[in-house]
């Protein structure tokens, strides 16, 4: 008995000591930074900013021995570390040592949370809690946390109810420390995910009111102007008025800045950006708007490795860039190449190159344009070694047109023997271990490279049955299918079957493929109004689709300088034919520019088209479409039922049970 009540005595009385402990720690941690600190963790940043990264890690390591405790020192440094210099498992690894020598410190879990992230920020916000749960940190952290859910819940679904309770946990945060910006913006996110757009707007407000958080401030509050008045001209009209009496005399940077993206992002008022801009450019030459941004993206080449693009100042610009075009996804294939193309004169690093190379690549396939595959995957070959998915692309196109054919072998066979064999990948340096190692587990790695392995002898097997030597093909077409039975694999084994007169298995073959597309075609049926038009045709006279209710339409955007549009239009012109008497009707309106309109005409006498050829007045704009040939089927009730973007690629036959389907 007095064992147990001394041990009953020992635990209440480490209840209060742990308690006093905890807002110790929060009364430290809360409080202000000394100055000195504070202005080396911004000479630091600075430097970052303008590429000194070296000299900006010591810089921000003096800060750190400076106020060891102070966590914006800490993010900043490992933010300079992982994102400026890619040495993210490092800065990690690091950052986890001292986690565990000071078991008992939050900062270290909290600097980890809010720079490195990925699968382990829960647990580290959850550990910043449980040590210092007064802490201004620690109640954002709860912000965050609902109990028994991970990371990925929290981002990717609602609140569960909770949304009040993490509310008032971002209230907290800011009531210990209204200097963070990062608190207003949480408590703004909660609010506008639950519809509070009045109190977003009044948190916005308080932020605005503290000095050195106004620039952050004023932007979050004219955003959700704009945002609760739906973009209304008068609300847009009083922003303008606002941002031009700000500017007047302004001598602040970042209020400047602001204003600056106001314009440029929420007016889309290029001009006035342009001149706040300038204004900037004469308080701070070396200014530019993405200076000091960095970011990490972790991205795919074509035969599934991973590797990390690592952009910061001006690569941020560059990447910026990129992801603007392939967002905008030019419809003329050699117009987004212009632009791809535009982006390696301005000096990307090797992960950027590799992924422009990449995009240009995609863009000459999806255009089959040939020369340009080949070009693009050699420059990807030069630059990744590893990049040999695409010769076993670039041979399947060449053997489609019967190009080249002996030229066509030697690429399949390059990369047959690359994916001969499966060889594990390893953790690249500047990619986060925890992050490859759930993306990339040993069994991910081997379906993939099963894929790979049997699209390379897919290529193979079917450049050597266009040679003429299908008794070789037959062996690599058959293996290809076992490895991964797609509908083009299983097509070419079809044809080689038929040249070795296996007539009946052949015949199998085929109706599988008949009867998956089916299923497919079936399984993205849609059921959607069609917008109405009306348009004139290249003889001049007018076309409007709701006349042609009753009767099943294809309505083709497709371009002369459109590759896969182009041959494409002789299937339409045999379909037409075969189905116009059961009431299939073909509308192909031409996206050419208006300047272009006799090439259009002449393309349609050329090919005799026994269809409708239309001139475009927005139509493709109005149909949302991004991909040419786009492709919109519409029953006899005036419905958009199917959509295929990029073209048929084989031979006619999913068109066929398109309009088997719906003629019924």
């Amino acid at each position: 008995m007095k064992a147990l009540l001394m041990v009953v005595l020992l635990i209440c009385a480490s209840t209060p000591v742990a308690s006093a402990q905890n807002a110790d720690w929060a009364r430290r941690l809360d409080a202000p930074p000394p100055k000195a600190a504070r202005a080396i963790v911004k000479r630091g940043v600075d430097l970052a900013g303008r590429d000194r990264i070296d000299e900006a890690i010591a810089t921000l390591k003096k800060a750190i021995a400076a106020a060891p405790n102070y966590l914006e020192a800490h993010r900043e440094y490992i933010r300079a570390r992982a994102y400026f210099k890619g040495e993210v498992n490092e800065v990690k690894a690091e950052y986890e040592s001292l986690a565990a020598k000071e078991p008992d410190n939050p900062v270290y879990p909290m600097a980890l949370a809010i720079t490195v992230r990925g699968k382990n920020e829960m647990a580290w916000l959850r550990r910043v809690v449980e040590l210092a749960p007064e802490w201004s940190w620690a109640h954002y952290a709860n912000s965050y946390i609902i109990p028994g859910r991970t990371w990925k819940n929290v981002v990717n679904e609602t609140y569960d109810g909770k949304g009040e309770r993490m509310l008032a946990e971002a209230f907290k945060a800011i009531e210990k420390d209204g200097s963070t910006p990062d608190f207003y913006y949480r408590a703004v996110e909660i609010q506008e995910d639950l519809g509070k757009i009045d109190e977003a707007l009044l948190t916005a407000e308080k932020m605005a009111a503290m000095p050195e958080l106004r620039a952050d401030g004023l932007g979050q509050l004219w955003r959700l102007r704009l945002k609760k008045a739906k973009g209304a001209e008068q609300s847009r009209e009083s922003l303008k008025a606002e941002l031009a009496k700000l500017s007047v005399g302004a001598r602040d940077i970042r209020l400047l800045a602001a204003i600056r993206e106001a314009y440029a992002t929420f007016l889309k008022d290029q001009a006035n950006a342009d001149a706040v801009e300038r204004r900037i450019r004469r308080l701070d030459p070396s200014w530019y708007p993405e200076r000091g941004k960095a970011r990490i993206e972790v991205v795919l080449n074509s035969s599934g490795a991973p590797y990390p693009i690592l952009s910061a100042n001006r690569q941020f610009v560059i990447h910026e860039k990129m992801r603007q075009i392939v967002m905008r996804r030019e419809a003329d294939w050699r117009k987004e190449t212009r632009q791809l193309e535009s982006l390696i004169a301005l000096g990307p690093n090797l992960g950027l190159k590799k992924f422009i190379y990449l995009l240009l690549f995609s863009s000459a396939r999806r255009a089959e344009e040939v020369e340009a595959m080949i070009k693009y995957g050699e420059q990807l070959g030069a630059l990744d070694p590893g990049e040999t998915a695409p010769l076993a692309r670039i041979a399947l196109a060449m053997a489609n047109k019967k190009t080249d054919l002996l030229k066509a072998l030697e690429y399949a066979r390059r990369a047959e023997v690359s994916f001969a064999e499966f060889r594990p990948m390893s953790c690249p340096p500047d990619i986060p271990a925890d992050d490859f190692e759930s993306r990339f587990s040993l069994k991910k790695q081997r379906e993939n490279h099963q894929r790979m392995q049997a699209l390379a002898l897919d290529a193979a097997g079917w450049v050597l049955c266009q040679l003429g030597q299908a008794m070789e093909a037959e062996p690599k077409l058959r293996r290809s299918v076992e490895l991964n039975r797609t509908e083009t694999a299983l097509t070419h084994l079809a044809e080689t079957l038929k040249q070795l007169g296996q007539s009946e298995e052949a015949e199998k073959i085929e109706s599988e493929i008949n009867n998956k597309m089916l299923e497919s075609v079936k399984s993205q049926f849609i059921n959607q109004p069609a917008k109405d038009f009306q348009l004139e045709a290249t003889d001049g006279r007018k076309h409007r689709l709701s006349d042609l209710k009753g009767k099943v339409v294809l309505v083709n955007f497709w371009a002369t300088w459109c590759a896969p549009c182009v041959a494409e239009m002789p299937l339409f012109a045999r379909a037409y034919e075969k189905y116009k008497d059961q009431g299939f009707e073909v509308l192909a309106i031409s996206s050419d520019d208006p300047a272009d309109r006799e090439l259009v005409s002449r393309f349609a006498k050329e090919r005799r088209l026994n269809f409708p050829v239309l001139y475009d007045d927005r139509i493709a704009e109005l149909y949302g479409v991004t991909d040419y040939p786009g492709n919109y089927f519409i029953d006899r009730q005036g419905a958009i039922r199917y959509v295929q973007s990029g073209g048929f690629d084989d031979g006619g036959r999913r068109l066929e049970i398109i309009l088997r389907e719906l003629l019924k």
